[in-house]
């Protein structure tokens, strides 16, 4: 077997969908719902399919079970449903997968969804990282993105995940939204670095068709800035960051030293990963595979029996995928097998967006080739645009090719 085949799997991602409000410009599989008895079924449902999947590959790849380096459980809102529902899943992956003693496990809360008390029992089962979805600290931002805290809930939160004994809490914010100025961003990146906060991710602002953010565009009723005024965010967001201790690590996330976030790291990697609930996404003993997006199937597949009712999701045909495998993963549909060719050029077009690049040696022992060899001519078009610096051993954006990713990352799409 390949390496991308065989390389055991040390990260798993758990999709809750429940959130209190949906926001304006979430394209995400989430629901409102603060439904109890739903939120049990659907962990009930997560504890089916993670022991489905795990009794499969123990038996068909054993070589493909490891510890869990990484555990991420994202949303959706993971903080809506009971502290008790996320301790039931992570004891079952203890259980099933394990967990390593130093597993980076991480939650993401919405401020205002947590309390102290909250805090501390994610914090006695065995989470150990926190991401706020904070997006902005003006009201009137809030208000656009739909969102239901205010910047005190914000700061509120942050200052009782300390408390509870948390030393590795993360943010997210948006940049390039309709509205925002310089000073709006400076603001709010100021406000990051006066609290206990190791970990930042700043998106720029993509509208998804469907939300209500896009069609308030498409009606004429806000105006997204300019891709100057866009990028000047990010400059200032960049170098804030880095004047308060902040290192860039990836296009668009910066860490204290030592507090880089080892599970999006895997997928930068083009590491394999487990994911599991509804929506959920994996990549898998050279499967990409996604769950359903019905939260009404998947809980009919993976909850109690009902003769009639459920049904496997057509498998896309092809010869790599075990003749089981559908049986083991019922509720997923490949999306893709990846090849070698493939998986060489992944790790290209994810490994460029950290800030170290992609290095030679790592890509030969994945490949037993060079990556100078096996993209000489990629490499030679972006090193004549300016959007690479390469060494002897690795290559990575320069700051120009921060800000024209795109246009580096299309070179290596199959």
């Amino acid at each position: 077997m390949s390496f991308w085949t065989s390389h055991p799997v040390s990260a798993a991602y758990v999709h809750i969908p429940f959130c209190v409000r949906k926001c304006t410009y979430c394209d995400f599989i989430s629901f409102a719902c603060n439904d109890r008895n739903k939120h049990q079924a659907y962990v009930d449902a997560l504890l089916n399919e993670i022991s489905s999947a795990a009794a499969f590959y123990r038996k068909s790849c054993p070589a493909l079970l490891r510890p869990l380096q990484s555990l991420f459980f994202g949303g959706g809102t993971p903080t809506v449903p009971e502290p008790r529902q996320i301790v039931r899943i992570l004891t079952h992956l203890r259980r099933t997968f394990g967990l390593a003693p130093d597993c980076e496990c991480t939650i993401e809360a919405n401020p205002g969804t947590v309390t102290l008390d909250r805090l501390e029992l994610y914090r006695s089962a065995g989470i150990n990282r926190l991401s706020f979805g904070l997006q902005a600290i003006q009201p009137h931002l809030l208000s656009l993105l739909g969102r239901i805290h205010t910047a005190g809930d914000f700061r509120t939160n942050v200052l009782a995940a300390r408390d509870a004994g948390f030393t590795n809490i993360s943010a997210d914010i948006l940049i390039g939204l309709p509205r925002q100025t310089l000073r709006d961003v400076r603001q709010t990146v100021a406000e990051i670095c006066s609290l206990p906060l190791t970990h930042l991710s700043f998106y720029s602002l993509i509208l998804e068709e469907g939300t209500p953010l896009a069609a308030a565009h498409d009606a004429g009723k806000i105006v997204l800035p300019t891709e100057a005024s866009e990028r000047a965010q990010y400059h200032l967001v960049r170098r804030s960051l880095a004047a308060s201790g902040f290192s860039q690590y990836e296009i668009s996330n910066s860490a204290r030293p030592g507090y880089t976030c080892r599970h999006n790291q895997v997928y930068w990697q083009a590491l394999p990963y487990w994911g599991f609930g509804v929506a959920a996404h994996s990549y898998v003993a050279g499967i990409r595979s996604g769950n359903t997006t019905n939260l009404d199937h998947y809980l009919c597949l993976f909850g109690p029996a009902r003769p009639g009712d459920a049904h496997q999701i057509p498998c896309a045909a092809d010869t790599a995928v075990p003749a089981d495998w559908q049986t083991a993963r019922p509720a997923a549909t490949v999306t893709e097998i990846i090849d070698r060719a493939e998986a060489m050029r992944e790790m290209m077009l994810l490994g460029l967006r950290l800030t170290e690049g992609v290095r030679d040696s790592d890509f030969r022992e994945r490949f037993s080739e060079s990556l100078f060899s096996v993209f000489s001519a990629e490499i030679d078009q972006l090193s004549r645009q300016g959007l690479i610096v390469k060494n002897h051993d690795r290559i990575r954006l320069s700051l120009r090719g921060l800000d024209l990713a795109n246009q580096a990352f299309r070179l290596f799409v199959g």
